[in-house]
């Protein structure tokens, strides 16, 4: 009578070397555990029912802070302390040793990064990011920034990022996720900041009033609002065209574009297309190695399903006895296997860490246990 009770069921598969184990975690929320002892391989597989109309994605950032870094389930524990039923976790994008993600960021629908190019040594052009939409769409693209900055006079100029240091002759926006302050910034440059208090927001225009003004480096950033900075060429321009009681314009999109953006996060290099194993077709796709393809390590992955109703969350424990990792083209062809459409690789090695119900499932692989990261993406009811 009791085993009636236990809210999941398993079964072993015909060979004895290979142990699958299915769980219902809630509603709408499987995990799938392989131990493959013939192959040494540990694999984490939760499946996502992701049309339910209660089940969700959040992209979540270390500490809600740009620069920081935090571990999986320490994110998981805070949003859970915070009022959300959170589900799962599993660790996202690349990151700098600071904590700052690679690539874009939106958390809640809230820009925690934004750049016209990942921040990546490797690739010439941009990431592949997971996007998902206030209806719970799913998208995985090269999504690219656009900002554009409208001066009281209708004159448009182009806002080269959000938050992180600028480049010299730039338009930069900083919001709370940057941290207190603005970033330090070479001496001899000359920066202006403007403080932006919003107004009002209508489809992707924020209307804002410039309530301040200054030269002063380190200049507090609002809990609500905005600081933008201009420097160099441009500091000296808006300097001129802006004043304090101004009404000026901010529209930022995403190419391709999509309405209603509440999450974006990073990964690298697209791993499965349209069903199709991208590794197979191209093994320096998006500027890989071959020592980051072509070795095993723990891996983390993200995909979706060719109806987009099912979101898979993949880890492969690596670098241990009991599991070797993968390659890209093996962790590819996992993916393909299991269903999935539309596949990303996200940051693994020592990173690598699922989460569920706030206990860590898999077995990181660094000798001190999970890693600090730069991000997370939890599922929540």
């Amino acid at each position: 009578m009791k085993l009636l009770l236990i809210l999941f069921f398993s079964f072993y598969s015909v060979l004895p070397q290979i142990n699958l184990q299915e769980t219902q975690i809630t509603d709408g929320v499987i995990h799938k555990k392989i131990i493959n002892l013939s192959d040494t391989l540990v694999i984490n597989i939760l499946k996502v029912d992701i049309k339910k109309p209660d089940l969700t994605v959040l992209s979540v950032k270390a500490n809600e802070l740009l620069g920081t870094k935090e571990k999986t389930s320490e994110m998981f524990q805070r949003y859970k302390m915070s009022g959300f039923n959170v589900i799962a976790a599993v660790n996202a994008d690349f990151f700098e040793s600071d904590g700052e993600v690679v690539s874009n960021m939106i958390s809640n629908g809230e820009v925690v990064k934004a750049v016209k190019f990942s921040d990546s040594p490797f690739n010439e052009f941009t990431n592949s990011q997971l996007a998902v939409d206030s209806d719970d769409n799913l998208y995985i693209d090269q999504f690219v920034f656009s900002g554009n900055l409208i001066l009281p006079s209708g004159i448009s100029e182009e806002v080269h990022r959000i938050n992180s240091k600028p480049d010299s002759n730039s338009i930069v926006l900083y919001n709370h996720y940057q941290g207190k302050i603005t970033p330090s910034l070479p001496r001899e440059w000359f920066v202006v900041d403007f403080v932006l208090f919003p107004l009002q927001t209508i489809g992707d225009t924020l209307i804002f009033i410039t309530t301040g003004k200054t030269t002063l480096r380190n200049y507090e950033i609002p809990n609500q609002g905005m600081i933008l900075s201009a420097n160099n060429k441009y500091g000296h321009y808006l300097d001129r065209e802006i004043k304090v009681g101004d009404t000026i314009k901010v529209i930022y999109e995403f190419s391709p574009m999509l309405k209603d953006m509440k999450t974006l996060l990073g990964g690298w290099p697209l791993l499965v297309k349209d069903g199709m194993n991208m590794i197979r077709r191209n093994p320096a796709l998006e500027g890989v190695s071959e020592k980051f393809s072509e070795q095993c390590h723990p891996r983390t992955g993200i995909g979706y399903s060719n109806d987009k109703n099912t979101l898979y969350l993949i880890t492969v424990d690596g670098r241990q006895q009991s599991s070797r990792g993968m390659t890209l083209l093996e962790f590819a062809n996992l993916m393909i296997t299991e269903g999935i459409h539309y596949g990303l690789n996200l940051d693994g090695g020592g990173s690598t860490t699922m989460v569920i119900n706030g206990k860590v499932v898999n077995n990181p692989s660094d000798a001190t246990g999970e890693r600090l990261v730069g991000n997370s993406l939890l599922i929540v009811r």
